[in-house]
């Protein structure tokens, strides 16, 4: 299992950011998640949380899940979402995303929501496109990998590196 790095500004996963979830995202099998143990700060209705805020998760999820197949940075262009029981406020859940694949320029995922009985309580599936116009190598800049491994921080960085050597078109 590995720790990935987080987007500092990041309302979700940013470690710094004291108003934000600071989730930890996690990678194992081709697959990224994260625990989550939300608070009642972020409930929507007494004691569950927004679904707002759990669609949020999921679409990190899958962009970490995209990133880890594709080495792409991608942007969400269209979202299906389904919610099949309450995610409770203080809870143990885990999050979980996967790949799916690539079709000219859509890139597909899904993530889902688990209860500590394994059932699934959210479900997305998701287009993603890659962003365009970006400097990778400033988009490198706002993660913290003050908690990866030394290899993982070589996966992310290896793209800019590709990016340099002008082996992958931007």
């Amino acid at each position: 299992m590995e720790i990935l790095p987080v987007y500092k500004d990041s309302f979700f996963a940013g470690f710094e950011r004291p108003d934000g979830l600071q989730l930890a995202m996690l990678y194992e099998d081709d697959t990224v998640f994260c625990k989550m143990d939300v608070t009642t700060r972020f409930e929507g209705y007494r004691g569950v949380v927004h679904g707002g805020i759990v669609f949020g998760i999921l679409d990190v999820i899958i962009w970490y899940a995209i990133f880890m197949a594709t080495k792409k940075i991608s942007m969400t262009r269209k979202t299906e979402v389904e919610f099949f029981k309450p995610v409770l406020c203080g809870g143990h859940y885990v999050a979980k995303g996967r790949f799916v694949g690539v079709k000219d320029r859509d890139i597909f995922a899904e993530a889902w929501v688990e209860d500590g009985k394994g059932e699934v309580c959210a479900r997305t599936k998701a287009l993603f496109r890659e962003a365009k116009d970006l400097s990778v190598a400033s988009f490198m800049e706002n993660f913290d990998f003050s908690r990866t491994t030394p290899r993982v921080r070589e996966y992310f960085y290896s793209l800019v590196e590709e990016n340099r050597d002008g082996s992958r078109e931007r």
